[in-house]
């Protein structure tokens, strides 16, 4: 028995199948074998520091506990995989939009818009603790899913104290225990302000005022919504260098709704990643792979809106490239908070298999946000998901609810 008061024991975590998903393997045709598959396997966590201390089978743990006590939970059959990385979400939202959605049901125009979540947000942040409480349980659903690192964008105020409200309440709670861990995009250029008419003047805005600011309130991320009718490659890439110039890293939205050249815009800026992408062409493919950015594909986006086009996902993925899996959680165009849910939707539109799909909510989401997540390692972040999978293959398979278990975040069963 520990002394009173004395340090936490180790916590033991046991499973049928465990994937670290800790690997130089590409990920095109990638197996879970490649991906660190382990029978029988345990993973030994110190929840003091939240930090993984060792995994491997359930003897190799054993041998290395030689009878120090430890606390042990025994998933059985379940399968553990990396907490999973969301690369591309806008969660700081108010008000919903299902007038849009019943009205596209019906082939007409939708009635909402963006501008019904920018009054709606902006009317919000007036409460910021009511808001902050709508945010933090819808943070706290996605963990529930899965998600345990989610980068975490802004767009909704679109003036200088409304983004600055929204990272704000980001970066204060960017590491809560009980939450995903927030990395925080300043999407400014997302869309007009109703204070605004012309793209230049607001851009000059978002330059002069709004990206000093987003950098003071803990912004990591600036992007960009480059699209025919929204912010143009010209720009977007002035609003892009601006932030470069105050150290922040840089994704971009990509002709998602149609082609503007925006990834070749981005590509040339050496982004981190270039989201969306579904009106890209062969050129872009090559750059995007040459210049190793990493493509954010969103499929349950796709589905929602029955677009026509999709990323050209296994194209990329055959040269080489490196394709995460995102849910683009939003009012309007994405409902969707579940990455299980757009695994799912990734093998059935993409064709990937089970593990590339979880390589694309892991490992390739982590690299785009240049994370410490996504895999296991002796040392690395103690999060990740019990699934009740009996296989990785099934993986992507079920859909529609929630197959997690049990998430661990920071050493700590969450939920």
């Amino acid at each position: 028995m520990r002394p009173r008061g004395g340090p936490p024991a180790p916590l033991l975590v046991s499973a049928k199948t465990i994937v670290t998903c800790d690997t130089g393997a590409a990920q095109c045709g990638v197996t879970f074998a490649a991906l660190g598959r382990i029978e029988d396997g345990c993973i030994l966590v110190d929840p003091k520091r939240g930090t993984v201390t060792a995994l491997g089978s359930r003897a190799e743990i054993e041998s290395r506990l030689g009878g120090t006590p430890a606390d042990e939970i025994d998933f059985g059959d379940c399968t553990v995989v990396p907490g999973l990385v969301d690369a591309h979400a806008h969660p700081l939202f108010a008000g919903d939009r299902e007038a849009d959605f019943a009205a596209r049901g019906h082939s007409e125009i939708a009635p909402l818009g963006m501008a019904h979540t920018i009054r709606q947000t902006r009317r919000a942040l007036e409460e910021p603790r009511a808001f902050w409480e709508l945010i933090r349980t819808r943070l706290h659903l996605m963990l529930a899913h899965g998600t345990t690192t989610l980068e975490t964008k802004t767009g909704y105020a679109l003036n200088e104290a409304g983004e600055s409200a929204l990272l704000a309440l980001v970066d204060a709670h960017k590491n809560e225990p009980a939450l995903p861990r927030l990395i925080a995009t300043f999407l400014g250029a997302h869309a007009l302000p109703p204070e605004f008419r012309d793209e230049a003047d607001y851009v000059d805005y978002l330059i002069e005022r709004c990206l000093p600011a987003a950098k003071a309130h803990g912004a990591v991320y600036a992007d960009a919504f480059c699209e025919p009718g929204w912010f143009s490659p010209v720009q977007s890439r002035r609003y892009l260098e601006a932030a470069r110039a105050l150290g922040l890293r840089l994704r971009v939205h990509c002709d998602e709704l149609g082609f503007g050249a925006a990834a070749e815009m981005a590509a040339n800026l050496g982004v981190d990643a270039v989201d969306h992408c579904n009106y890209i062409r062969e050129q872009d493919i090559g750059a995007i792979v040459a210049r190793g950015i990493v493509m954010v594909a969103c499929p349950a986006t796709v589905a929602y809106l029955d677009l026509p086009r999709h990323a050209p996902v296994r194209a990329l993925l055959e040269r080489g490239g490196v394709v995460a899996l995102a849910s683009d959680f939003n009012p309007g165009t994405s409902p969707c908070f579940n990455l299980q849910t757009v695994a799912y939707f990734g093998r059935k539109l993409f064709g990937l298999s089970a593990a590339e799909a979880l390589y694309g909510v892991t490992r390739a989401a982590a690299a785009s946000l240049r994370a410490d997540a996504g895999s296991l390692y002796a040392g690395g972040p103690a999060d990740f998901v019990v699934l009740r999978i009996a296989s990785p293959e099934e993986f992507g398979w079920q859909f529609g609810g929630n197959l997690a278990a049990a998430v661990v975040r920071a050493g700590k069963v969450v939920a």
